[in-house]
């Protein structure tokens, strides 16, 4: 009886912490020091009715020039999508000519503050070239994500991350801009980034 008692007690408790936690979330404020499995928990709890909500949740760790581990900054954004890739998914699944999701895997970093919003169509200051990121499924088959890694061409502090569906500047679009709390990096550091894509179902 002592310990049925004890579990109730710890279940109730926890589920107050993952709706704290999915609150945040959806308010889009990051819970600090939760990891992205918690989120995703939290999320995946949390979800009333059969609405679909779909997380760009961004997380982020830092190297030094010689690739040696500084920092790890844990998730960092966890805001929606852009309007342009909700729009794009839209005519990707009427089959409309050049609606493609496939390439969303350009990462780039900049120094930008710009407040972060669903029109953004690209980085408020883009600092050197946007890299090639893999493309995979997260722990489950709801997330797409992808992970690149960015040196930095000089010393400055970053301040947003966005993934695009190409390297080039010309006609591309961007799936997410993370405006973060702020880190600094040297000439050459480097910075990996992962995001992942999260689509909650339910009902």
């Amino acid at each position: 009886m002592f310990f049925s008692k004890n579990n109730a007690i710890h279940r109730y408790v926890r589920k107050i912490r993952l709706s704290k936690i999915a609150r945040e979330v959806r308010a889009g404020n990051v819970p600090r020091g939760t990891s992205f499995e918690t989120i995703c928990e939290a999320l995946k709890v949390t979800k009333k009715g059969r609405a679909v909500e779909m997380f760009g949740i961004l997380s982020a760790k830092q190297n030094d020039a010689q690739g040696n581990f500084k920092k790890d900054l844990g998730v960092v954004g966890v805001k929606a999508v852009t309007l342009e890739f909700a729009k794009l998914l839209a005519d990707s699944l009427g089959a409309y000519a050049a609606s493609t999701i496939t390439t969303f895997n350009a990462h780039a970093q900049g120094d930008g503050s710009a407040a972060e919003g669903t029109g953004d169509a690209a980085l408020s200051s883009q600092r050197g070239g946007r890299n090639v990121g893999s493309q995979t499924h997260g722990a489950s088959s709801n997330i797409y994500k992808s992970v690149a890694t960015i040196a930095a061409t000089a010393s400055y502090t970053v301040i947003e991350h966005g993934l695009f569906d190409t390297t080039g500047a010309a006609s591309d679009r961007l799936l997410d801009r993370t405006v973060i709390d702020s880190f600094v990096v040297a000439t050459n550091d480097e910075v990996e980034w992962t995001y992942q894509l999260t689509i909650v179902t339910g009902g």
